[in-house]
C-alpha cells in the first residue's frame, strides 16, 4: 500500500482533453480509462503518446501514470476518482517507511522538493509543460502526494463474464469444425436432341452449325455434283 510522492499533473478523467476522450479518439480498446495505473492501460497510454506526441516522449523517458484509490472507502467517488497523474518524476514510499525508495545517494527529500523543477533540466520541464497543455490545459505543474491503498486494483470475475467467455469459446469452436456451405451448382442447359429429318452442316464463313431438313440435303448435293467448280483434278 505505498504512497507515491510525484512531480507532474493532474490529468481530468471528464472534459474534452480527458482521459475517457482520448481512449476513445485514439481507439484504446484495451484500456481501462476509469483506472490508467493498470499495467495494460499504462503501456497502451504510453504507446499511443509516443505517436502523437513522439517529440515529447523522447524528452520525457520516466513518464508515469498514478491513481489514487483507497480499498475501504466504499463510496460512489472510489470507483472512478475525478483525476488521475502524470507524473515525470515518481517516488514511491513503502507502507511503514518514512524515505522514498528511489532517492539517489545522498539525496533528501527536502533536498529534492527545494530543487527548481525538481532537479529536471530545463528541456524536461519544457515538455512537461508541452504535455500539461495538451492533455490538461490549466492545470498545475508541481509536488503531490497520492496514496494508493491497492495499485494492481484486482477484482473478481463475475459469473456473467465466464459465461459470455464460455459462449464465445463454443461459437469459435462450432465456427471453425462447420464445413463451408457448398454453392449450389448451376444446371447444364439441356442439349437439343437430333432429329432423323434433319442432317447439320458446316458453312465456311464461321464453322457455324447449321440444319437442313432431308429435301434441302438432297438439293443441296445435287447443285454440288452439277457445279463445275467442284471437279476434282
Amino acid at each position: 500500500m505505498p504512497v507515491y510522492m510525484l512531480h507532474g499533473f493532474r490529468w481530468p478523467r471528464s472534459g474534452f482533453t480527458g482521459i475517457r476522450v482520448y481512449v476513445v479518439l485514439h481507439n484504446l480498446e484495451d484500456a481501462a480509462a476509469e483506472y490508467i495505473q493498470q499495467p495494460v492501460t499504462s503501456d497502451l497510454l504510453g504507446e499511443s503518446l509516443k505517436r502523437t506526441a513522439p517529440q515529447l516522449m523522447a524528452r520525457l523517458p520516466a513518464l508515469q501514470f498514478i491513481e489514487s484509490y483507497d480499498p475501504c472507502d466504499e463510496t460512489s467517488n472510489t470507483v472512478s476518482q475525478e483525476y488521475a497523474y502524470v507524473g515525470v518524476r515518481v517516488l514511491t514510499i513503502p507502507d511503514g517507511s518514512s524515505e522514498p525508495e528511489d532517492l539517489a545517494p545522498g539525496e533528501t527529500v527536502s533536498d529534492l522538493v527545494e530543487k527548481p523543477g525538481a532537479g529536471l533540466s530545463e528541456d524536461e520541464i519544457k515538455a512537461l509543460e508541452e504535455l500539461r497543455d495538451m492533455l490538461a490545459p490549466g492545470e498545475k505543474i508541481g509536488w503531490f502526494m497520492v496514496y494508493n491503498g491497492d495499485p494492481e486494483r484486482y477484482y473478481p470475475r463475475s459469473d456473467s463474464e465466464d459465461e459470455f467467455d464460455d459462449v464465445d469459446s463454443y461459437m469459435e469452436d462450432r465456427g471453425s469444425t462447420t464445413e463451408a456451405p457448398t454453392e449450389p451448382s448451376t444446371p447444364s442447359t439441356p442439349q437439343t436432341p437430333t432429329t432423323p429429318r434433319s442432317y447439320k452442316a458446316v458453312s465456311q464463313a464461321g464453322s457455324i452449325p447449321i440444319s437442313f431438313t432431308i429435301a434441302e440435303t438432297a438439293e443441296i448435293k445435287s447443285r454440288i455434283i452439277r457445279s463445275p467448280a467442284t471437279r476434282r483434278c
